[in-house]
């Protein structure tokens, strides 16, 4: 009688999984944060469970300032209040990207854009938000 079998070894993974459709997109799909420097897009934030949008009632800070956790960005009215939308990180404020006095500003939209590096400032003088991120119906998910 013949001993048993020896298990078969496991096959291999392929080597070309499909994870390159990424690269085979062109290069028109790539998100413009791609091509600026390392930063953070602030968005819109929802200061309470039904605020849908707001309006940007003073701007508290200036392309090239240096804000702190903490420190108030700006004052937002909703239909019920106005309250300080503070930072909660530290760095430079690289664009703005909502002007002050906007009305009904979607949450989610892209507000301001900052940097940890106050040399990459510059790089955002002509930067526009993603279109797809200024769409109301990102705030349909928070």
């Amino acid at each position: 009688e013949p001993g048993p079998t020896p298990p078969a070894p496991a096959a291999p993974a392929p080597a070309a999984a499909p994870a390159a459709p990424a690269s085979s997109a062109p290069p028109a799909a790539a998100p413009p944060s791609a091509n600026y420097p390392p930063h953070s897009v602030l968005q819109m934030p929802a200061l309470s469970p039904t605020m849908t949008q707001g309006n940007i009632a003073g701007l508290k800070v200036k392309v090239g300032g240096k804000i702190s956790a903490g420190d108030v960005i700006c004052e937002i009215e909703s239909d019920k209040a106005t309250i300080g939308w503070e930072a909660q990180d530290d760095g430079y404020v690289a664009a703005i990207l909502v002007a002050e006095g906007a009305q009904e500003v979607p949450v989610g939209r892209p507000v301001l854009v900052l940097v940890d590096d106050p040399a990459a400032v510059p790089a955002f003088a002509g930067y526009a938000a993603p279109a797809a991120a200024a769409k109301p119906a990102a705030a349909a998910a928070s």
